[in-house]
């Protein structure tokens, strides 16, 4: 009987390579404590989540993910080669069941935020293990790239990954020790709203030597209708008493940068705001644009370096963070770096 043993050798036999490949039985742990059994390495993986999706190509390469949702598909030259069968839903929360079995993963990923409970039940019926992994969350960066390792038989590779995000992490923790920290404003694509305790976003401006002006919040006192963690309105006359250090304005979800003259231009909009002018940020000339999607790569630790050196320049005057984007996008996603996602005004 299958998954009565922790560690059972299995044989599967490649015909057309002339050889057989060993896969071993394991168990694993995934984000929510779940024990998850299943045959490693994994060869056929369907995603759900961009971070995850990229970690898996970062760790495993691209041929092994035989599926994904729309909304990560769709970005725009970032999975070349791929055809339209690997759509697996729209997103990480509407999954396409009948597609996803058809495809006949050996392993499907939700993030802690998606339908993973649901998937869990109706895959189990084909034998289809779900592990959970949170690519978002910037806390378990090292732990979600080790385990990624580990189910795709590419340890080696997460290391080297690992070590990348070690490199950075710690440069920035130890130039930022024990200084007094400034504070920041960080809107998302949406006007007027912002990223608050428990959303990794949240995290990366922590993490970035930054106090988060909006740091108070409790997103449980906070009605439903103003949105969620990661992207919660705000009063904007709010901004206007807090008053921030430095502006980061997030736009453009795509992995082709905003121009340069559109970018110019958000920045300018946002001088234009009711009493803006007052700001320290906009008096100071520290008002900047990051687009959202670069801000996420490597578990936020670009958009993490980019702020860290907007906020104390005198610390990071020989760090270039477009040389960090560059290696995430050409070593590890192995796509052209499309230039430059940032603008500073």
């Amino acid at each position: 009987m299958k998954h009565l043993f922790h560690s059972v050798l299995i044989i599967l036999f490649s015909f057309g390579l002339g050889h057989a490949v060993f896969a071993t039985q394991h168990t694993i742990t995934d984000d929510v404590k779940r024990e998850v059994t299943l045959n490693i390495p994994v060869k056929r993986v369907v995603t759900f989540n961009k971070y995850n999706t990229e970690f898996f190509r970062a760790v495993g390469g691209q041929s092994i993910l035989v599926g994904m949702a729309q909304d990560t598909k769709k970005l725009t030259n970032y999975w070349p080669g791929l055809s339209k069968n690997v759509i697996a839903g729209q997103n990480q929360r509407e999954p396409n069941y009948e597609k996803i079995v058809a495809l006949k993963p050996d392993l499907v990923v939700f993030p802690r935020n998606g339908a993973w409970e649901k998937a869990a039940e109706k895959l189990k019926q084909f034998d289809i293990p779900v592990v959970v992994i949170t690519g978002w969350d910037v806390l378990k960066h090292t732990n979600n790239i080790d385990l990624i390792g580990k189910l795709t038989g590419k340890s080696n590779r997460a290391s080297q990954l690992n070590a990348l995000h070690k490199k950075y992490t710690d440069m920035i923790a130890d130039r930022l020790n024990g200084v007094q920290k400034r504070t920041i404003y960080l809107e998302k694509t949406v006007n007027y709203t912002t990223s608050v305790p428990g959303s990794g976003w949240h995290d990366m401006l922590v993490q970035a030597g930054a106090k988060n002006i909006f740091d108070d919040i409790d997103i449980a006192k906070q009605p439903k209708s103003k949105g969620n963690k990661h992207q919660l309105s705000i009063d904007p006359e709010s901004i206007l008493r807090r008053n921030p250090d430095i502006i980061v304005k997030q736009i453009g979800t795509d992995f082709v940068p905003p121009s340069q003259e559109k970018m110019a231009k958000a920045i300018q909009d946002l001088k234009k705001r009711p009493a803006w002018s007052e700001l320290n940020a906009v008096k100071q000339e520290r008002v900047y644009i990051m687009s959202y999607f670069i801000a996420g790569g490597i578990s936020k630790l670009i958009g993490k370096l980019y702020i860290a050196k907007w906020l104390y320049p005198e610390k990071f005057q020989d760090v270039n963070p477009d040389q960090l984007a560059k290696e995430w996008i050409e070593t590890f996603q192995g796509v052209k770096y499309p230039g430059s996602h940032t603008y500073s005004g």
